[in-house]
């Protein structure tokens, strides 16, 4: 597999936030956000500069599982990148996950569908509203056409229904033209309230300080949870955490 890194930390996002996990970022993605037209994608190293030095690199499956053994931790938290974009070599990595009874988390943009959620706890899909568009890049084009796949988006929604795998949606707060979309978004797919999170927008603790509360008041006046970004309050906007 493309792997950018692997390490031991909390999860800090989402229904599971705090979890102790296994962290496995898979390298390159199929989109290019930009958030605020300033900040790039947290990860950007997996995305816009996929050859970064830093980045692992190539792994196989059973040097993953090798690494994961040495940790005493049951939740394993599989992201990107894009993880679903090496959909053979990632079912191939859930199953043997699965078979040391690890309880597995994907982070996904929800835009590639595959034998992995078979294998998968929880879908964590972060489908990317508009307000991520890289606009005036080359990247434009490509991030508008396949930013959302309504099609694999209702699949993974079925899996829900049919109580085959656990899904929350997360969607990155930026503002309330955000809602309509979300709202859209919901009658097309049709996952539900109860299941969506906000997270405020920013790569350091400033940039959510300042976008916290109007999140919150959105997740109050629409009935969606509140998730925020735990491990860029303790350990800042880094690697490895």
């Amino acid at each position: 597999m493309k792997v950018s890194e692997i390490f031991y930390s909390i999860q800090g996002e989402g229904k599971r936030s705090g979890v102790p996990s296994f962290f496995i970022r898979t390298n390159n993605c199929n989109l290019r956000c930009m958030f605020t037209s300033t900040n790039l994608c947290d990860t950007s190293y997996t995305s816009w500069t996929p050859d970064d030095a830093m980045n692992i690199g190539e792994m196989s499956v059973e040097e993953i599982i090798t690494e994961y053994k040495k940790q005493n931790v049951r939740d394993v938290v599989i992201t990107g990148g894009e993880p679903t974009i090496q959909a053979e070599e990632l079912t191939l990595l859930c199953k043997e996950l699965k078979a040391l009874s690890a309880y597995i988390t994907i982070e996904t943009n929800g835009t590639i569908y595959g034998d992995f959620v078979e294998y998968t706890d929880l879908l964590s899909i972060s489908p990317k509203l508009s307000s991520s568009t890289p606009f005036d890049t080359k990247y434009e084009k490509m991030h508008l056409a396949n930013r959302i796949n309504t099609e694999v988006l209702k699949k993974f929604n079925n899996l829900n229904a049919e109580g085959k795998c656990d899904i929350q949606w997360k969607f990155v707060y930026c503002k309330d033209k955000d809602i309509d979309e979300i709202k859209e978004l919901q009658k097309s797919v049709g996952f539900h309230d109860d299941r969506i999170y906000l997270m405020p927008e920013g790569v350091n603790e400033s940039d959510l300080n300042e976008r916290r509360k109007e999140t919150v008041e959105m997740c109050r006046k629409h009935g969606y949870n509140y998730t925020d970004r735990l491990h860029i309050i303790i350990w800042g906007n880094k690697r490895g955490v």
